[in-house]
């Protein structure tokens, strides 16, 4: 019987196109007994088909922190490692198609380039007119690209986004679009900086909101063309949902304040609606916050321990009662979007 691993090497072997592959799995999925919504539900993604997978990421893990320490700061050294990481990647990914070795392939490629970035940008001000002040960014963003000018940063920002373009161009790995959406958020968010740099949090929130709002409708773009989640196309769309959901989530929250309650209610109907259970995820954070400042209990411990408890109670019910809660969500909706949805499980009698 033809396996997946049989598939996927024929498409690196160039027998059969992806595209094909996609069809063959959705066609073989409607002939099982399980319903599409059952399928959907899941939510699966690939991740690991065995533990090869795991095996192979050590390996992976093992070899990106020696050559990370070999390449120090040097520019040469760097892009080396990142050409001996590509390499890899030509055997474990386009060839074995290995999910989670592949993950870690792209994360090093990309921190390999973005090492090779460490020069003296500051000439770029002679020819822009443009600032080279320190930046102000949040400490990740310093801890990414430095404490460096935000035009800078900005190259470099772009650099690891051509970097994981081209990853993806060569070997259709979904987490790639992450890396290259993540990268487009930081470009955003540094030109929006230089642009306004008085804005202040709202004008901050309100960039994430627009970057998180761009994410979403991409990946949408994909979910709506794979309702039954049976192509890449819906691994695409998780890693995107992924990165879009903190950025909703945190921007909403800066915006609407005092609204946190209705914020969470908002991003669960619209995570039930795509049934997509990341959104919810995101806003966990501040729902806990929210339990724990209602929550009246003076003894630290028990404080903590009541406000974990009533939120994974929570998240527990809720995943009980997904299908139930997505039936009542969805059939306040149009018909004609219903059918673009992912199916919804027929109640149990």
């Amino acid at each position: 019987m033809v396996q997946d691993e049989d598939l996927e090497a024929a498409v690196a072997e160039g027998i059969i196109t992806q595209a094909q592959v996609d069809r063959l799995r959705a066609f073989a999925l409607r002939r099982l007994p399980q319903s599409a919504a059952e399928r959907v539900d899941e939510e699966r993604f690939r991740f690991l088909k065995g533990f090869n997978d795991f095996f192979f990421a050590v390996g992976v893990a093992l070899v990106g922190a020696a050559l990370s320490l070999f390449a120090g700061s040097t520019v040469i050294a760097n892009l080396l490692s990142a050409l001996l990481i590509w390499l890899l990647a030509e055997v474990l990914v386009r060839r074995m198609r290995l999910v989670l070795p592949g993950i870690l392939l792209a994360c090093f490629f990309l921190f390999f380039v973005l090492r090779a970035t460490e020069m003296d940008w500051n000439w770029i001000a002679q020819f822009t007119n443009l600032t080279t002040r320190p930046s102000n960014q949040g400490m990740v963003m310093r801890w990414m690209f430095g404490t460096v000018s935000p035009v800078i940063q900005a190259v470099k920002a772009f650099a690891c986004a051509l970097g994981a373009l081209v990853f993806y161009a060569r070997f259709k790995l979904p987490f790639a679009l992450l890396l290259i959406a993540g990268n487009l958020v930081v470009i955003a968010v540094v030109a929006f900086e230089e642009i306004w740099p008085g804005g202040g949090a709202p004008a901050r929130a309100l960039i994430f909101l627009c970057c998180g709002l761009a994410v979403f409708a991409v990946a949408m773009s994909y979910d709506l063309t794979d309702p039954e989640r049976v192509t890449h196309r819906s691994d695409c769309a998780f890693w995107l949902h992924l990165l879009a959901a903190p950025l909703l989530v945190h921007s909403l929250i800066e915006l609407v304040a005092g609204g946190g309650v209705l914020v969470v209610i908002f991003l669960t109907i619209v995570a039930l609606t795509i049934d997509r259970r990341a959104l919810f995820v995101s806003a966990l954070g501040y729902l806990g916050i929210v339990i724990g400042t209602a929550l009246l209990v003076p003894e630290p411990v028990v404080w903590l321990a009541s406000t974990l408890l009533i939120l994974g109670l929570l998240v527990l019910v809720l995943g009980i009662g997904w299908q139930w809660l997505r039936r009542l969500v969805v059939s306040c909706l149009p018909p004609n979007f219903i059918k673009r949805l992912p199916p919804v499980a027929a109640a149990v009698r």
